[in-house]
């Protein structure tokens, strides 16, 4: 019987680790989706966006520098989607008022790119793009609610919801 492996895992070289790049790390016994950005700093001060979950349908959402993840890094070998909204409900409409963001917060910025805001190593708020990991400018659409899945192939897994505190 052959064996095949699709899309396999890879480890990451911490050193090589880029801005815009998507990975697994582990927390314990339970993996951390990551998200690198450009933020933070050369090598181990870059900041990391970590996305995991400790309770049933409910995602943690926090921010580190890149040093403080324990243990080997692997590539992320799913798609990675981000949904407004809850799982099971419409997201709310709200009319577009320009309002600052939480940390947390899924944005849709002004050249159309999905981003997250977070607090940045100064306390300021910072809008990253998912597409480079870079500091965005602006942003069109704020969404303190949504959820985070992994797709491959035709399966689907929701990692949890964000709900701010």
């Amino acid at each position: 019987m052959p064996v095949i492996f699709e899309g396999f895992p890879r480890v990451v070289e911490r050193e090589k680790l880029r801005a815009g790049r998507w990975f697994v790390a582990a927390e314990g016994v339970r993996p951390l989706v990551c998200f690198s950005t450009d933020e933070g700093g050369e090598g181990g001060e870059r900041l990391i966006l970590t996305f995991g979950s400790t309770r049933p349908e409910t995602l943690d959402f926090a921010v580190t520098p890149l040093r403080e993840l324990a243990g080997p890094l692997a590539t992320l070998e799913h798609d990675v989607l981000f949904a407004p909204g809850l799982a099971g409900h419409s997201p709310q409409l709200t009319a577009p008022v320009r309002r600052p963001f939480r940390p947390g917060t899924l944005l849709r910025l002004r050249n159309g790119d999905l981003g997250l805001g977070f607090a940045g190593p100064t306390g300021g708020l910072v809008a990253v793009s998912f597409a480079t990991g870079a500091r965005a400018e602006g942003y069109d659409l704020v969404f303190d609610r949504w959820t985070l899945s992994l797709r491959r192939g035709a399966s689907e897994l929701l990692v949890g919801a964000f709900r701010p505190i």
